[in-house]
C-alpha cells in the first residue's frame, strides 16, 4: 500500500496540485543551485522526488534509500536510471553512502529523534544537505480548511515533530553551518553546509 505522503502527490484537488508543484519546483531549484554530483536521499519514499531530480539533474548519480521495501519497489519501477537500497534514516542504510548533498524530503516531522536524524543526514554527506519539514502552524491550519485531520486540530497522525523556521533552523544549526531557511507555504525548506567546508566557488 503506498504511503500517505505518495497519495499527497497524488492527489486530484487542484488547488493542492499547484501548491505541491510550487513546492518540488523550489526545492529542485535549491538542489540545482548546489550543483551536485552526488545524491543520497535519506527516506526516497515511491521515487516522487527523483523523478523530479531526473527531469533537472540528469547526469547527477542517486541513491535513495528507504524502509519501505514496497516503496523501494515502486521507486526503481517509475527511475531506472537511479539507484534504490532499502534501510532505515537512523542508520540502516549502506556502509559509505556519502553525497556531495544529502537530500531528506518530508521525513523529519515523522520521527522521534530528530536529532538522531541529523546527525545521520550530516554522516551522509560531504558537504551540503537539504531537509524540508511541515511548516506550523500553517500546514495544520491548511489542513482544517480542506476539513482533514479534524479530531487532531489539522495535525497529521503520522507527525510527531511540529516545525517553525526557527526551530528547524536550531535542530540543523546542531551539525552544519550556513543554514538558510526557504519558506514555501505550508513548507519550509532548509539549505546548509557541513561546518568547515570551503566555499564550492573557490575550489
Amino acid at each position: 500500500m503506498a504511503s500517505s505522503n505518495y497519495q499527497k502527490y497524488q492527489t486530484r484537488n487542484p488547488l493542492m496540485r499547484k501548491v505541491i508543484r510550487r513546492f518540488l519546483d523550489h526545492l529542485c531549484a535549491r538542489i540545482v543551485e548546489i550543483r551536485p554530483k552526488t545524491i543520497v536521499d535519506l527516506g526516497c519514499g515511491e521515487g516522487v522526488v527523483a523523478g523530479e531530480i531526473s527531469r533537472v539533474l540528469p547526469d547527477v548519480h542517486y541513491v535513495g534509500i528507504d524502509a519501505s521495501g514496497e516503496a523501494i519497489r515502486m521507486a526503481r519501477a517509475s527511475n531506472p536510471s537511479f539507484e534504490f537500497h532499502q534501510g532505515d534514516i537512523l542508520g540502516g542504510y549502506p556502509p559509505g553512502a556519502v553525497a556531495d548533498l544529502a537530500l531528506c524530503v518530508e521525513v523529519v516531522e515523522h520521527l522521534d529523534r530528530p536529532d538522531l536524524a541529523l546527525e545521520q543526514i550530516a554522516a551522509a554527506t560531504s558537504d551540503y544537505m537539504v531537509v524540508s519539514v511541515p511548516w506550523e502552524p500553517y500546514f495544520r491550519l491548511g489542513n482544517l480548511l480542506r476539513g482533514k485531520y479534524l479530531t487532531t486540530w489539522g495535525n497529521h497522525p503520522e507527525h510527531v515533530q511540529q516545525f517553525s523556521p526557527g526551530s528547524l533552523r536550531d535542530l540543523v544549526n546542531r551539525h552544519f553551518s550556513s543554514v538558510s531557511i526557504d519558506t514555501c507555504f505550508p513548507w519550509l525548506i532548509a539549505v546548509a553546509r557541513k561546518r568547515g567546508d570551503v566555499d564550492r566557488s573557490a575550489r
